[in-house]
């Protein structure tokens, strides 16, 4: 079983529409978002300005992060376990999805 990622024991799990409220209040400020594979050496990480969070069709349960630039990550909350907690101060979002991508938010800084 690999390790888990170092912040899982700081992180609560909560309900998608508290992550949306804390999502609304980093808009406009830097964030820096990681995507990894759980259990595989696989990643990715961007950084930027939150811009908006979009519902997406057809049936709006769907968002779109939309960073600075053209950068974006897409989350579906039917299948995504949401939590959110700090480390060295830091706030934190993580959505895990069934399908064992893992995204972390992390807020930068203000605007």
């Amino acid at each position: 079983m690999p390790a888990p990622l170092s912040h899982m024991d700081n992180m609560r799990s909560v309900d998608f529409d508290a992550a949306l409220l804390c999502l609304h209040r980093w808009i406009g400020s830097k964030v820096k978002a990681t995507v990894n594979l759980y259990g595989q050496f696989f990643g990715c990480a961007m950084a930027g300005e939150l811009r908006r969070v979009e519902f997406l069709p057809p049936d709006h349960s769907a968002i779109s992060l939309v960073l600075g630039g053209s950068n974006g990550i897409y989350l579906d909350q039917a299948d995504t376990e949401t939590f959110i907690g700090r480390e060295g101060g830091v706030e934190l979002l993580e959505f895990r999805t069934a399908y064992g991508v893992f995204v972390v938010l992390e807020f930068a800084s203000s605007r």
